[in-house]
């Protein structure tokens, strides 16, 4: 692997600027969910992909995740309301001092659209959700057990937290964690069914319709095979 310096313009530490490695035929994607029209992004999951192994990781960050913004102490999920998709890979790339070369940015109604391209997911619901909130208008309620959602359903399950009655809370009482377990699982079986289908280049062009990225579609074609 080689070093390579990356400077950041936020920082006003007089410390040296963290040295990122790089290792060969490696590459990281940065995902963000828009939870909802306030401008923040609370699910955030930066992807490895190790071209040579044929390998992918995942790794989710929590949106309480303690940062330095400009110097000043902020939680993670603040950096997308602050400076968009470069404030966020800036962010994160400073926070866990490797590089962040792509990013994906998924609002919810793009999440919902791609849900149902892909003709809804076969998945286990990991306990029980009854949550209501009148305000966004977002009502959850399922029972534990596999299903089959199609993508409002799909989004209701990966934005669940806890239970509108406070005394059933959900995940144990981390629901935050929880949550990220969820979402992780999700992603996989929706990675799996994505395996399956043939046809690559109608699922590329689909993916790019719905999302902001700096992939083209030969980058997706090339990451899909």
């Amino acid at each position: 692997s080689t070093s390579q310096d990356v400077s950041s313009s936020s920082s006003v530490s007089s410390e040296p600027e963290p040295v990122k490695e790089r290792k060969d035929d490696f590459f990281t994607i940065l995902v963000s969910g828009l939870d909802d029209d306030n401008g923040g992004s609370d699910t955030n999951i930066l992807v490895g992909f190790d071209a040579k192994n044929q390998a992918i990781t995942c790794v989710s960050i929590p949106r309480d995740t303690g940062v330095y913004i400009n110097g000043k102490s902020r939680k993670i999920n603040y950096a997308y309301n602050l400076g968009g998709m470069d404030q966020m890979r800036e962010t994160v790339s400073d926070a866990l001092g490797i590089p962040v070369d792509f990013t994906v940015e998924v609002n919810l109604k793009a999440f919902v659209k791609l849900v149902d391209e892909i003709g809804g997911v076969d998945f286990e619901v990991p306990l029980n959700m009854n949550y209501d909130d009148p305000y966004q208008d977002l009502h959850i309620h399922f029972k534990a057990g596999p299903q089959k959602l199609n993508g409002q359903q799909a989004m209701e399950v990966v934005r669940f937290r806890h239970n509108s009655d406070k005394d059933k809370p959900a995940y144990g009482g981390r629901q935050d964690i929880g949550r990220i377990g969820t979402q992780q699982a999700f992603l996989k079986t929706v990675a799996q069914k994505l395996m399956k289908l043939e046809n690559v280049p109608a699922m590329a062009k689909t993916f790019l319709k719905y999302v902001k990225t700096e992939l083209t579609l030969g980058n997706l074609m090339w990451l899909a095979n």
